[in-house]
């Protein structure tokens, strides 16, 4: 039985007991089962054996999945220092390359400090009639062409959406010819990424694969339009709202520019990691609320008070309490990277087990989030858990689905804000119904998509 009292985490337990796991296989232990269905593996292992589970590993190697508050706060924010970024980020490097969500060390902490004025609140505002726009497009597009009552899939759709949305507040309002060429290219690279996180030999990209092949085809045309509109907007010397003229204006603590490479690589980090996790976030959003019709109901009445129909501005965000704690509902339940890990430099010790130098610590927000000793009655829908009498006591790191401590996502304001815009304008025009008999379920793939897509019906309100 899980408790949630304070675990002891300092090196003084020289003589720590052994981590305790499920039984598994020679060599790799419980690893094959962890690749073959992980949710509810994860899940089980946690409640059977405790905070800290050992999970098997490759030779000397071992991997511990980590899922108290207590052990998690330590390894992320007050010991963060002693733990560097995992094997599992190493998969987006051929795509992100060496941008702020792949370094480490000095060269993070120069990083964050150059990009922070890029999500600053004016920043933010000044993208916002850039968003609806593109919400507007899609909503009218969907009254020409979705037939009331028959099935598509939403999933596509707001990806496509939070593609687009991405392209214009990265690069700028005028790249219409160039957002399919995006779409096309991160889609086709993040659909192979998907396929290798749990491939249990991921051989180098220069073998000759056809969907080897297809990747570094698809990164080479990204790239290409990419470092063209760096090149564009350097020539022009427009200065704009959008995150590439914060990047074109930053200067190191010399003087210096940021070089193309590493403005490449950070609009394309933000590229892939902003509309896949608000994209898979306004997916699953909408599916619990089609499932809670009470739920529903409350926020309809929450927009028809504070917008009354009209388009949501930056300055209403504040006034919708509850589609917020609707978000925050959806990314416990369905949080979009359902998996980070990380490698302690030093020894250290994480709820009375010594867990060594070189280890891989897994961290799975899907699993803690869901820990009925911190979440009551977890698998349900109740956006009432985060009002602030419901919130006291709970431990910070019982929810992260944006990471924490130093490394807490750049861009979870952007992504808050995205995701209300695009369900304040959608939800008072529209009602989404699940397909009746089509089962839903989350793949845990390098982010957490449903599984065949997300197949719903559109009603118009």
């Amino acid at each position: 039985m899980i408790s949630s009292d304070v675990r002891p985490s300092s090196l003084e337990g020289q003589g720590s007991p052994a981590v305790p796991g499920p039984p598994g296989y020679p060599i790799v232990g419980a690893l094959p089962k962890v690749m073959k269905d992980p949710l509810p593996f994860l899940t089980q292992v946690t409640r059977e054996y405790g905070d800290v589970v050992c999970l098997g590993g490759f030779g000397s190697q071992k991997f511990y999945l980590v899922t108290h508050p207590d052990d998690i706060e330590r390894v992320w924010k007050t010991h963060h220092r002693n733990y560097v970024r995992g094997s599992n980020f190493q998969l987006l490097k051929p795509l992100g390359g060496d941008g702020l969500f792949l370094s480490e060390g000095d060269e993070w902490r120069r990083q964050r400090k150059l990009l922070q004025p890029a999500f600053h609140v004016t920043r933010l505002m000044g993208m916002v009639e850039t968003i609806n726009a593109s919400i507007a497009a899609m909503l009218e597009r969907w009254g020409r062409e979705i037939v009331p009552g028959q099935p598509f899939n939403l999933e596509r759709e707001m990806m496509s959406l939070l593609i687009e949305v991405s392209v214009k507040t990265l690069f700028g309002t005028d790249v219409a010819g160039d957002t399919a060429t995006v779409h096309e290219t991160i889609t086709t690279a993040f659909s192979i990424l998907h396929r290798r996180v749990l491939s249990a030999v991921p051989f180098p990209w220069w073998v000759p694969f056809p969907r080897h092949v297809r990747f570094l085809r698809a990164v080479a045309e990204l790239d290409k339009v990419v470092y063209r509109l760096i090149e564009q907007r350097r020539r022009s010397g427009v200065e704009g709202s959008d995150v590439l003229s914060t990047l074109l204006s930053v200067r190191d603590e010399d003087g210096q520019p940021m070089p193309d490479r590493q403005i490449r690589d950070q609009v394309v980090t933000m590229l892939v990691a902003g509309h896949e996790s608000t994209g898979a976030t306004l997916s699953w959003a909408l599916y619990l609320l089609s499932r809670y019709p009470e739920v529903m109901r409350r926020v309809q009445d929450e927009l028809a008070v504070v917008l009354g129909g009209r388009t949501p501005g930056f300055q209403d965000l504040p006034r919708l309490p509850y589609l917020s704690m609707v978000f925050k509902e959806t990314l416990r339940l369905y949080p979009p990277f359902w998996m980070i890990t990380r490698t302690p430099v030093a020894d250290d010790v994480l709820s009375g087990h010594r867990v060594p130098a070189g280890s891989i610590l897994m961290f799975s927000s899907y699993v803690t989030q869901r820990r009925p000793d911190f979440w009551p009655n977890p698998e349900a829908f109740d956006p009432d858990r985060f009002l602030p009498e419901n919130s006291e006591g709970r431990p910070q790191f019982a929810w992260y689905p944006f990471g924490g401590g130093p490394r807490v996502c750049i861009g979870a304001r952007m992504a808050e804000m995205e995701a209300l815009l695009v369900l304040g304008a959608l939800l008072q025009q529209y009602e989404l119904h699940a397909v009746p008999g089509r089962r839903v379920e989350p793949a845990a793939m390098l982010s957490l998509r449903p599984k065949g897509g997300l197949w719903m019906t559109l009603h118009r309100r």
